[in-house]
């Protein structure tokens, strides 16, 4: 591992490195804290909640302008291609000037475009305002995520990122649920008139009780220097990039055709929305309990097992037919994510103090776009070519593939964590390995 010593250059790691090393010693300010964290919870939950409610209509919406399998694919790639594109950029550009305004920017476009989806009256539309829908949202929630790693504690970055995350997991969970109601109550249209909703619900919290970190900085220590091509040279970060990537291959494979696997049974909007609610469950609940094992035991088995198990429900979803069934099948794909992700998280937030935190979130994001973008295309491919239960078979091969490979390059970054010394209270398992 040559490079090993590159994920922390001492140039690059800016005008924190300092602060860092004198963290420990500095008593915590949770008051300042939790004044941003609890509005900064509650408004990025909401704004998931927006973005739930359309997913379990989504692909039969899509399908009512004539689209066929990869046409699906395709419409749902467009949101990904954004937020590939511009991922890293954003987040860099959110450790230069400050992350509360591009969050409260990618709500606004949250609440423009679920207008614009009902509106639309072609497919390339769709196409079009899936991928405006993108760049809303790589605005949000990576940014979400960097603003929230400036202000967790070191030795703290399991539980605090992925207490994080569960409160997003809330807000996604209700959302299918909703909309599957909201359909079979109202029309199509509702669920995206409610995204439109929360979304102004959410930025008019953020804009009204987060701080501005520019003018109010709440991090306990300066920021690091953004340094992109830096970060792209850590073998830890490539670890990461392939993790995500392949996490959003066989996700969205799932997402993206399991409503219209569930149609093809005959089943109800509602119980389409309850099973993408049923992994959003499994996730949420196990996020936080996982988040603290992150930081008292060693980090790699967790990654292994979560990301090794997690994608192999999906092999039994064609055969079984019952809604009951394949809920608890869901909400095993979501424990088995919660528990290698939440590892993988708390060591995203360690490398971030060194590159940048929002540099770091760009990154997590864009890869797994990479993922989003082509599963649905792949997936489509497969649907078209053997049928509506193949892109299940499809993308739980990829997801036990990808994740070993991602094991396999964290195991390989060994030695670069034996060299990753961040002082804390008490010793953390992943500052010696994995």
């Amino acid at each position: 591992m040559g490079h090993a010593a590159a994920s922390l250059p001492r140039d690059n790691r800016g005008p924190g490195a300092v602060g860092l090393a004198n963290r420990a010693r500095i008593p915590y300010p949770w008051i300042v804290v939790l004044a941003t964290f609890v509005p900064l919870f509650l408004a990025v939950s909401v704004a998931m909640m927006g973005m739930g409610i359309i997913s379990p209509i989504m692909p039969l919406y899509v399908r009512s302008f004539g689209a066929g399998g990869i046409e699906v694919g395709a419409v749902f790639a467009a949101f990904s291609v954004s937020r590939f594109v511009l991922g890293p950029a954003v987040g860099v550009l959110s450790d230069r000037i400050g992350r509360k305004r591009l969050i409260v920017s990618g709500l606004g476009l949250y609440a423009a475009v679920s207008v614009l989806y009902v509106i639309a009256q072609a497919l390339w539309q769709m196409g079009l305002f899936r991928f405006v829908h993108g760049v809303g949202s790589i605005m949000v929630t990576p940014i979400a995520q960097a603003y929230v790693g400036d202000l967790t504690p070191v030795g703290k970055e399991g539980r605090i990122t992925n207490l994080f995350y569960a409160s997003m997991f809330a807000g996604m969970a209700l959302g299918p649920l909703f909309g599957g109601y909201l359909v079979e109550g109202w029309s199509f249209e509702a669920p995206f008139y409610a995204m439109g909703i929360l979304s102004l619900l959410a930025l008019i919290g953020i804009a009204r009780w987060v701080p501005d970190d520019v003018r109010r900085p709440t991090a306990t220590a300066p920021r690091a220097a953004p340094n992109l091509r830096a970060a792209l040279r850590a073998p830890a970060v490539w670890a990461l990039i392939v993790y995500f990537a392949t996490r959003g291959l066989w996700r969205q494979s799932f997402n993206s055709f399991w409503p219209l696997l569930a149609d093809g049974y005959g089943h109800s909007e509602a119980a389409i929305g309850l099973v993408l609610t049923g992994y959003l469950v499994g996730e949420g609940l196990f996020q936080i309990p996982f988040g603290y094992l992150a930081d008292r035991v060693r980090r790699l088995p967790q990654i292994a097992v979560g990301g090794l198990l997690s994608p192999l429900p999906m092999l039994f979803v064609p055969l079984v037919r019952s809604v009951e069934g394949v809920v608890a099948l869901s909400v095993a794909m979501g424990v088995g994510s919660a528990l290698g992700r939440a590892s993988v998280l708390a060591i995203r937030t360690q490398l971030g103090r060194a590159h940048g935190m929002g540099t770091l979130a760009g990154i997590q994001n864009s890869a797994f776009a990479v993922g989003q973008m082509l599963g649905p295309i792949a997936a489509g491919a497969v649907f078209d070519a053997f049928g509506m239960e193949a892109p299940m078979y499809f993308g739980a091969s990829l997801g036990v593939v990808g994740g070993a490979g991602a094991v396999v390059l964290f195991a390989g970054g060994a030695d670069m964590w034996r060299r990753l010394r961040i002082p804390v209270r008490r010793p953390v398992r992943i500052d010696r390995e994995p």
